[in-house]
């Protein structure tokens, strides 16, 4: 399989992600073996993440069509092309934001692309690359994959349910992150190696200044919590700066009450019986 470089990055700063955990002395292993592929199932020819987001960046759109899933009317599945190579994405446009009593409301295309920066400095392989484009954004399509709902509608048991159960462990962190309001069954897809992908991220980093689901906080992956906890609030804002227009702060506020629940849970059960070792997916 090709190597996908997590130490590469966008335009807006990812060469910025990488310098931040070299500052914080984090363990260089942000490398996996990640393949996307065309619409007939062959390899895409890219090397690294930059490769990938050059690509949605820069090929032509050979056409566009409406999804016929999903509550949002302005996502379009497209045909990318530059030089031979053809790929499916997802176009998204639109921003909306409401500030309200219960901690804002906020629907964003450039939502995706926050979740995916800031899933990099984490160290996740669960979030496919997206990149703004032309007053959206667009992100890779997973072809062959399943959406979570799919599977549960058939009964279907995954092949490898600790490696399932720990990639969901680490969505429910993720999500307490980003304060994502809107994940469900339908937004988890799985592709053919059982590998959990984590999509539609528009309704993420509103307002919330507390945990939206703190049941959903039961492990973690060790390299995961260390990058976590060495992030320094100065690098994670800048890191976030060119995506999200406000809501800094109350990210800040989450990731110190993420790195307070997580510790408390080590210091009450142990540290063996909340973090694991991922094994590459």
């Amino acid at each position: 399989m090709k190597k996908i470089d997590r130490r590469s990055g966008s335009r807006a700063g990812v060469g910025f992600c990488f310098l931040v955990l070299a500052c914080v002395g984090l363990r260089s292993n942000l490398q996996a073996e990640v393949v996307f592929y065309d619409p007939n199932g062959e390899p895409l020819p890219f090397e690294t993440f930059e490769e990938v987001e050059d690509f949605l960046e820069t090929a032509d759109i050979a056409w566009k069509e409406k999804l016929a899933s999903g509550t949002n009317k302005k996502k379009r599945k497209v045909m990318l092309e530059k030089g031979g190579v053809q790929a499916h994405a997802i176009l998204r446009t639109g921003y909306e934001i409401k500030d309200s009593p219960g901690g804002g409301f906020v629907d964003s295309c450039h939502s995706e692309v926050a979740a995916y920066q800031l899933s990099r400095l984490l160290g996740l392989e669960s979030v496919p690359p997206a990149v703004r484009r032309k007053g959206g954004t667009i992100q890779i399509w997973v072809e062959n994959a399943t959406t979570d709902a799919s599977r549960r509608e058939k009964g279907t048991e995954p092949e490898d349910p600790t490696a399932f159960e720990q990639q969901v462990q680490v969505m429910g962190v993720f999500d307490n992150l980003i304060a994502n309001t809107d994940r469900n069954p339908g937004n988890i897809l799985i592709d053919g190696d059982g590998k959990v992908w984590l999509i539609d991220h528009t309704r993420s980093f509103a307002g919330q200044t507390e945990l939206k689901y703190p049941e959903k906080i039961t492990g973690l992956d060790r390299g995961v919590w260390e990058r976590l906890q060495a992030l320094s609030d100065a690098a994670l804002k800048e890191a976030m700066r060119p995506y999200l227009r406000q809501y800094q702060n109350e990210l800040l506020v989450r990731r110190e009450l993420l790195v307070q629940a997580i510790q408390s849970q080590i210091d009450s059960l142990g540290e063996d019986a909340v973090l694991f070792e991922s094994a590459p997916r």
